[in-house]
């Protein structure tokens, strides 16, 4: 068969052909740039090609895994669940995109992706240990008010991280905006890191920060640093280097991370020099230092450890630096241990993303006892948070300090207080009708102010406790099935003592009753409702359905209600007293309940949830009748609005 093609057909092949090539021209730019690590670089490759090939799965694992490596958890979840929806996400992909939703505070996502892949891999120390997580999540973050975070400015930096103690300040990593091509780093797109210094003004406020020094900051990569107890000896982490311009790179053209040492003498510092067991195969960084100066603490890859970088030791004999020596799976996990830091009382201090967290690095304290180390303890929130945090440094009381926290989105540096609870949370769930205390309501606590959410269920008195941070707005929500769901609001404010805040729950069993069933007891014996439900104290001016000021705060409890519960719908049900023609109550009852289901839509409750009925003096709840002589105290309690639930189901 011969194939007829015309010209238009020629052109538009010839485009498309073009635009093919430029796509795969990206691609092959952007895999070269990711082979690199150049992962600013290679995200804009990729992102170009992206739109020429939009469903190139291939792409977008890479982009998620650039985004992950750049700390854009959002963009990097994005990515993988394309992906995840495309085709499904393979081995070690699943683990990585379970750890950006635990960063993105997406818990119980990550937990039905980890729980699936546990099931196939159940010896994956890693997943196990982040499924984990996902389960201890409110226990991390209970204790709410253990520390005061407070970030230090970004002054002439952009990002800043791994703070270390000397004279009156702290030295610090810092990268900065770019000044010359030469100078950017391709990771990021900003530059080089450099090590910085920063003090506190004679007024207590931040000063500007200033390179540390020149002879240290070299053209590539500097810091984090660590100083002996006299100051004046620093080591530090810094790009292995050939010679003072060139970077050193291995077989495979990768520049590793390297120790160095120099010392301080007549008010300079010495051209700083390699430590022992430094290699072109793998990376060695953030150097911590015991209180005695003679054990080296510090993170690496080298071929051994247990998966990822682990954290490792080395011992000064007074003219050299030991073999380095792995602290054991006790600390080290499949996944990455790094930046150690020593405290005042010699505990260790590190940040791990392999044992249980609340997503990311967190920090852990582990010690020493006859050469054996203490299972770590992670610190929970908010020194940590679902985002990476690490390089943490005590201050001499021991109480204060420095930690450094992604959370934001950039890397920075942050002073916290460690401090007992301001703020306590005490609470009983009950049943309305009676006030017997409900077991196994779950409770959760949501602050506003920080984004981040608490959860605990009610023990069998029914009682529940949380600890709140100072200035803060929360929500506090109730839930069981079969039972009305309640939330309360409220804020915390800056007082500096005890303050102790009481919540009871009433809690209603939610009944279904048809239409029009009613309240009370009917004159003519018909049935009632299996249970109706006060709305509280509804006036209404003589001869008048209109809802008046005084209602309002009222209705707006049962809009909260309804939207507690958004998968009841209800009949609003009006009934008067017995003075008067059954005829006209019955008219003025059913606008009355009608005036009610409006003002509910008018605040958002869809009308599609709502009916209205009146009653008239049908249905009273005492004797007073027709011709009964009662008290205006009486009739009152036959001028009622309630509700009934017609449907509920789980939403």
């Amino acid at each position: 068969m011969r194939l007829l093609t015309s010209p238009q057909t020629i052109v538009f092949a010839l485009l498309v052909g073009i635009i093919a090539g430029c796509a795969n021209s990206r691609i092959k730019t952007g895999d070269k740039m990711y082979d690199n690590l150049s992962y600013s670089k290679a995200v804009n490759n990729y992102e170009k090609a992206l739109k020429r090939q939009p469903d190139n799965n291939e792409v977008k694992l890479k982009l998620a895994d650039a985004h992950r490596n750049l700390n854009n958890s959002p963009e990097a979840e994005n990515y993988y669940r394309e992906v995840q929806e495309s085709e499904g996400l393979q081995g070690d992909d699943k683990v990585r995109y379970a750890q950006v939703l635990m960063k993105n505070n997406k818990y119980d996502e990550a937990a039905a992706i980890l729980e699936k892949y546990v099931a196939s891999n159940p010896d994956n120390r890693l997943a196990n240990d982040l499924l984990a997580s996902t389960q201890t999540v409110d226990e991390l973050k209970e204790d709410t008010s253990a520390y005061q975070l407070k970030p230090l400015p970004l002054d002439v930096v952009v990002s800043m991280f791994g703070p270390a103690h000397y004279g009156k300040g702290i030295v610090f990593a810092a990268e900065t905006e770019i000044t010359s091509a030469a100078s950017t780093n391709p990771w990021t797109g900003y530059s080089y890191l450099d090590l910085y210094y920063l003090e506190k003004d004679a007024n207590g406020n931040w000063d500007i920060p200033v390179p540390f020094d020149e002879t240290l900051n070299g053209r590539f990569h500097d810091g984090p640093a660590v100083f002996n107890k006299e100051q004046d000896m620093i080591i530090y982490t810094r790009s292995a280097m050939k010679n003072e311009k060139k970077q050193l790179l291995n077989e495979d053209r990768e520049n590793q991370f390297y120790l160095y040492q120099s010392e301080k003498k007549d008010g300079k510092w010495s051209a700083p020099k390699e430590l022992p067991f430094n290699s072109p195969d793998y990376s060695v960084g953030h150097p911590a230092l015991s209180k005695d100066g003679k054990t080296l603490y510090f993170s690496s890859n080298m071929p051994g450890g247990y998966g990822g970088s682990d954290i490792y030791k080395s011992t000064y004999d007074g003219e050299s630096w030991s073999e380095p020596i792995n602290l054991g799976n006790v600390i080290n996990t499949p996944g990455n241990e790094v930046f150690p830091s020593v405290g005042n009382d010699d505990r260790l201090y590190f940040s791990s993303e392999g044992h249980v967290t609340l997503g990311g690095l967190d920090v852990f304290v582990t010690e020493s006892k006859g050469g054996i180390w203490s299972k770590p303890v992670n610190l929970a929130y908010p020194l940590n948070s679902s985002q990476d945090d690490f390089a943490i440094i005590f201050n001499d009381n021991d109480t204060t300090g420095y930690v450094s926290s992604n959370r934001s989105g950039e890397d920075m540096i942050y002073s916290f207080i460690q401090m007992p609870p301001i703020f306590i949370l005490e609470g009983i769930a009950a049943l309305k009708t009676d006030q017997l205390p409900i077991d196994g309501v779950t409770i959760t606590l949501i602050n506003h102010t920080d984004g981040d959410t608490a959860r605990i269920t009610t023990d069998e008195e029914g009682k529940f406790k949380f600890n709140l941070l100072p200035n803060s707005k929360y929500t506090v929500k109730g839930e069981k099935e079969g039972y009305f769901n309640l939330s309360e609001e409220f804020e915390t404010g800056t007082q500096s003592v005890e303050k102790k805040i009481d919540f009871n729950f009433e809690i209603d069993e939610i009944v279904e009753s048809k239409s029009g069933t009613g309240s009370g007891t009917p004159d003519d014996g018909s049935e009632t409702a299996k249970k109706t439900y006060d709305i509280g104290e509804v006036f209404y001016d003589y001869d008048d359905a209109a809802i008046r000021s005084d209602a309002k705060p009222v209705l707006n409890k049962l809009v909260r209600l309804l939207n507690d519960n958004p998968g009841i719908a209800i009949e609003i049900q009006a009934h008067c007293d017995a003075r008067g023609s059954q005829a006209y109550n019955l008219g003025l009852s059913n606008r009355r309940a009608q005036s009610v289901v409006d003002f509910l839509v008018s605040e958002g409750i869809s009308k599609n949830r709502l009916k209205a009925k009146g009653f008239g003096k049908a249905q009273p709840v005492n004797h007073c009748r027709t011709g009964v002589e009662c008290s205006e105290e009486l009739h009152q309690e036959n001028r009622r609005t309630e509700f009934i639930v017609l449907e509920s189901k789980q939403l």
